[in-house]
């Protein structure tokens, strides 16, 4: 892929940013939930994320150079769970099916990275089911470290 412009996501990219809620929802997640839980969790997750405008966060639009959204991701505030400092978190990072493999999502993780630093955190953290193993890798890849494990046993 060549050119890749990263803007601030605006007020008209919402019917996009919703569009890639399946391509979340539909992640290798925990063998006990349907996709139809997936998709109620996505959906109430996406509701949350963007109901009020946070000042603090930031949203990022990845477009083709041919004027294709490609992608995006959204960067909040948040508290490390450990020391209760501030830390920069990636609540979502959603590709197009197409722009996946082109670099795009290497790039938003970049800008998120520039993003909490000129923010002042000391880290950036996110969330990952741990059965979604190419995302896993994707963010070992870029020194992403497992701090906590949540388990779960069905009953």
């Amino acid at each position: 892929m060549t050119a890749i412009e990263l803007r601030p996501a605006r007020p008209e990219d919402r019917e996009f940013l919703h569009s890639l809620s399946p391509r979340l929802s539909g992640v290798p997640g925990p063998a006990w939930h349907d996709r139809a839980a997936m998709d109620g969790f996505q959906d109430r997750y996406m509701e949350a994320t963007f109901a009020k405008v946070d000042p603090a966060a930031q949203t990022l639009v990845a477009w083709s150079a041919d004027g294709k959204p490609l992608g995006y991701i959204h960067m909040r505030p948040f508290k490390d769970g450990v020391t209760d400092e501030p830390c920069g978190y990636v609540s979502l990072l959603a590709l197009t099916e197409q722009a996946e493999g082109k670099g795009v999502a290497h790039l938003m993780m970049q800008s998120a990275e520039s993003w909490a630093r000129a923010q002042g955190y000391r880290f950036l953290c996110l969330d990952v089911f741990a059965d979604n193993r190419h995302a896993v890798e994707f963010y070992e890849r870029r020194g992403f470290q497992t701090e906590t494990l949540r388990m779960v046993k069905p009953l």
